[in-house]
């Protein structure tokens, strides 16, 4: 059963180019579906339009951000409906979001307790979910404020955050960024234990091999498109589209192997790129790549494999 759809969902926004406002696209026409009780992976190079998606689900989006189109269903209800009362009580209670920067998040002025209480009152809910995130000394870390704390622990802390508002889906956002490898693999694994107890996790990241050792399947995005999507065990055995290859060729692997880069760099929102937006970049470009944007047939849009 699904937790989450997306149907036809178009998101731009205003910018202003030589003192004339045009709007801009960051994603086209994005269907994908969320199955409960799941780690579902959003993969891809920094401005692909991941974060946005994740923002779009929230309703957090800027001022000259306009959602063009499209319908975000959430336990069967088209939350897009909502008015901004009905998302305060939807956000941080129903969906939680965990930041790239906790610290962002958590108020410098306030303790970790009167931050916690602001979810809950009872004492016992938050030393149990501060004990399921695996927190020791419990009573100091309460009485600290964030800057007393590392950002793994601050991490930790808005992960408790979800658990006692007993969300139902977390959309972590590169939730491991700034950590070292050690704490990321520890914070990596609260979000298995909370799909094991029932929660749907959508991870934002760049890192395909966070994807192939922690999610259950994976959604490709470039220049706000979905390239390919699939089951992980599938995707990474068998990558169909040349954008995906060229992410996988990119990780460390085989000792010896030569790490292969992909040519060029993404592209800015505000450059109109016809036909299939990675041709640019593209080691197997075909030539009506360059005018024909694929449709997304079986998981995957590409020429290639249609």
């Amino acid at each position: 059963m699904n937790i989450l759809e997306i149907k036809n969902l178009s998101v731009g926004f205003d910018i202003e180019i030589n003192r004339e406002e045009k709007f801009f696209y960051a994603l086209n026409n994005i269907n994908i579906s969320f199955e409960k009780s799941k780690i579902h992976a959003i993969a891809g190079e920094s401005g692909c339009g991941k974060s946005v998606l994740i923002n779009t689900i929230l309703k957090l989006l800027p001022n000259n951000a306009l959602i063009k189109s499209g319908e975000i269903f959430f336990n069967g209800e088209n939350i897009l409906n909502y008015g901004e009362k009905e998302y305060r009580k939807l956000r941080g209670k129903k969906i939680a979001l965990i930041p790239q920067d906790p610290f962002m998040s958590l108020n410098p002025l306030y303790t970790i307790e009167n931050q916690l209480k602001e979810v809950s009152d009872d004492i016992d809910v938050i030393k149990s979910a501060l004990e399921e995130v695996r927190i020791k000394n419990i009573d100091n870390v309460l009485k600290s404020y964030p800057h007393d704390l590392s950002g793994g622990m601050k991490q930790r802390i808005i992960i408790a955050m979800a658990i006692i508002s007993n969300a139902e889906l977390i959309l972590a956002d590169e939730p491991t960024t700034a950590l070292d490898v050690s704490v990321s693999n520890s914070i990596l694994d609260l979000l298995v234990d909370l799909k094991n107890k029932g929660k749907t996790i959508i991870l934002v990241t760049h890192d395909l091999s966070i994807v192939s050792n922690y999610c259950d399947s994976a959604t490709i995005m470039y220049l706000g498109d979905i390239v390919e999507y699939g089951i992980c065990n599938e995707l990474f055995k068998n990558p169909r589209h040349p954008y995906t290859k060229a992410l996988l060729n990119a990780l460390p692997n085989e000792r010896g192997k030569k790490l292969e880069n992909i040519k060029g760099n993404i592209s800015p929102i505000t450059e109109i790129i016809e036909g299939c937006k990675f041709h640019p970049r593209c080691n197997f470009m075909l030539e009506k790549c360059k005018t024909q944007k694929p449709e997304l047939v079986d998981g995957c849009a590409c020429f290639l494999n249609q």
